[in-house]
């Protein structure tokens, strides 16, 4: 997620922040009490690794304010036409038109390096390209808040202002390339600071970006509770398949099941929440009622009816108390809220691409005895034709999901305010004790 990936980037760039006497750190010449472990040649070599991975920092960048402000023609603007986060882009272009390295290999990415200090540039290369994939999954124009933005413009201009700072500190290393105007870089940055902490931050962009995608729980049945969740676990993923009518249904009654045993375990210990398990097992009842007469032979669905029929059936050996934790209810509940989307969309999709059809009877003649009498045949038709069913506004209105209210995760601010300070450190002065603050 973004919030992971920028707080990697944030957290390495702060200790970069914190050490000073770069030549000594690299093994070059410092104190006399130091000797000095590496060549001219030696340490070009390893500024030469560090400006590589601080490629890969600016071109993270680049990607952020893309994603946040994505005016694509800024060429013929001036200074006095462009915004301050137009200025920003405007400035980092010309920067990374300048440089002249590659981005880091994939071995320098997950090679530990000897020295520390370049170890910490490696980290944060390496959160860069993990973050890279967060743009384009969620953390991007369109998707997000104004708030959510101008957080995503003031992290990128930040970690800017960091860049700017090692810059100069970095100047001795042998062979090293500063970066093209620092100077307008480093203004810019400070003015895109400024004018995107106006408002108040939206720190819930932390939650968005890229994902792994869940993966089965495989092995032997889990005791308890967690028996039950891995089972509800497997069923969720397993609903990505589109299921057929009949594996539609085994997995509704599973869930109403499901539903019921809970609600009878939870009426002791918060009767307000059994009751809103109660209402969803009888969403899921009229839902398996409203289904008995829909058919549909497209589609699989097998793993997933067989794993909500196992669910259902730990369900029911669950002893009275085994909802009595609060963190396995609230998992719980997750899952089950994650299976009431899938489910709602499956038969949304099914109905609207008319892969499952109702059974209704209609009058017809049969021959019997050399006589025509009435008879009742069956016949299959689109849910979508006048056909007097309520699968789809239960669907609808009981089984869509309560909006999530997204809170800012733990720590997001913290990060940011601990960045900000070492942006600003200095180091103590010459004879103090290190755990003495300078002013």
């Amino acid at each position: 997620m973004y919030g992971e990936t920028s707080g990697m980037l944030r957290d390495a760039l702060a200790e970069l922040l914190r050490q000073h006497r770069i030549q000594q750190r690299i093994g070059g010449a410092g104190l006399h009490t130091v000797p000095e472990t590496t060549t001219v040649d030696e340490r070009k070599a390893i500024g030469e690794q560090i400006a590589r991975y601080r490629y890969a920092v600016l071109v993270w960048c680049d990607q952020a304010m893309r994603a946040a402000n994505p005016r694509i023609n800024l060429e013929g603007s001036t200074g006095r036409t462009r915004g301050p986060a137009e200025e920003l882009r405007y400035r980092l272009a010309r920067t990374l038109g300048g440089v002249e390295v590659d981005l880091p290999t994939m071995d320098e990415l997950v090679t530990e390096q000897p020295f520390g200090l370049v170890d910490t540039w490696r980290e944060a290369a390496r959160a860069c390209v993990l973050g890279e994939h967060d743009f384009n999954n969620g953390v991007g124009y369109g998707r997000l808040s104004e708030a959510e933005c101008l957080t995503v413009i003031k992290d990128a201009a930040d970690v800017i202002r960091a860049l700017v700072g090692l810059d100069r500190r970095y100047a001795n290393i042998p062979g090293w390339h500063l970066l093209k105007e620092p100077g307008r870089l480093g203004r810019a940055a400070e003015t895109c600071v400024t004018w995107a902490g106006y408002g108040e931050p939206d720190y819930t962009v932390d939650l968005r970006g890229w994902n792994p995608a869940p993966t089965l729980i495989e092995g032997p049945r889990l005791p308890g509770i967690t028996g039950v969740l891995q089972a509800q676990h497997n069923l969720l993923i397993h609903l990505g398949t589109f299921p057929t009518a009949q594996n539609l249904r085994v997995v509704l009654d599973s869930q109403r099941i499901v539903s019921r045993e809970a609600a009878r375990r939870l009426q002791p210990i918060d009767p307000a929440l059994a009751a809103r398990w109660e209402r969803r097992g009888e969403t899921y009842g009229r839902l398996v009622r409203e289904t008995r007469d829909i058919g549909g032979l497209i589609g699989n669905g097998g793993p997933a009816a067989g794993q909500g029929s196992v669910a259902a059936a730990r369900m029911e050996k669950l002893d009275r108390d085994g909802l009595s934790e609060a963190p396995q209810v609230r998992r719980f509940q997750r899952i089950s809220g994650g299976i009431d989307e899938r489910v709602r969309n499956v038969i949304e999709h099914g109905i609207a691409a008319r892969l499952y059809f109702q059974r209704i009877s209609v009058p017809g003649l049969n021959d019997y005895n050399d006589e025509l009498v009435y008879v009742a045949r069956q016949k299959f038709v689109p849910i979508t034709s006048p056909v007097k069913t309520e699968l789809l506004a239960i669907v609808r209105s009981d089984l869509r999901p309560t909006p999530i209210q997204r809170k800012a995760p733990t720590g997001a601010a913290q990060s940011r305010l601990d960045f900000e300070a070492a942006l600003h450190h200095r180091p103590p002065p010459r004879g103090a004790s290190p755990d003495v603050p300078s002013i």
